[in-house]
């Protein structure tokens, strides 16, 4: 596309799409977060637009736009969930206490998802296994973890 950023930033069409777009998800994400989406996003594709896909520009602006938002919040899920050890309250133990009561394979799976950050198919590959498996595998070791926290804490008041 020929146009410069300048110019398509000032388009009135570009920005009822981008402003129809960010309306959807202005109660999940930061404005500012939002304003520099728009920007990237509108900058990525006017350097990435091919016309001769027979596509509008608006039609494209529109689809990664969301592309790129529904990204950014995936990305904050994660974040925010990536971590379910509860260590913020004065009675918790360490992470480390904790983790020694676990079996060693729980151990490991729990440390390689929230304290290295690998994603399923890293943890996979470093054991030997499917992203499947290792998702399942994860999944009952987080299990075990809240049900040893849930007994643990249960003890306590009593």
């Amino acid at each position: 596309m020929n146009r410069s950023i300048d110019e398509a930033v000032k388009c009135v069409d570009y920005k009822k799409i981008m402003d129809k777009v960010c309306s959807k998800y202005n109660r999940f994400v930061d404005p500012d977060d939002l304003s520099s989406m728009r920007l990237v996003t509108l900058w990525e594709c006017l350097k990435k637009f091919d016309p001769e896909r027979k596509v509008k520009f608006t039609s494209y602006l529109y689809q990664q736009l969301t592309f790129a938002i529904k990204n950014h919040l995936k990305k904050k899920k994660r974040e925010f969930t990536n971590i379910p050890f509860d260590v913020c309250g004065p009675e918790q133990e360490n992470i480390n206490v904790v983790l020694m009561d676990f079996p060693e394979e729980y151990r490991t799976l729990l440390e390689q998802k929230h304290i290295s950050r690998m994603t399923m198919n890293e943890i996979g590959e470093e054991n030997g296994y499917s992203r499947e498996t290792a998702r399942r595998r994860v999944n009952k070791a987080g299990r075990h973890y809240k049900s040893l926290n849930e007994n643990r804490t249960t003890m306590r008041r009593v």
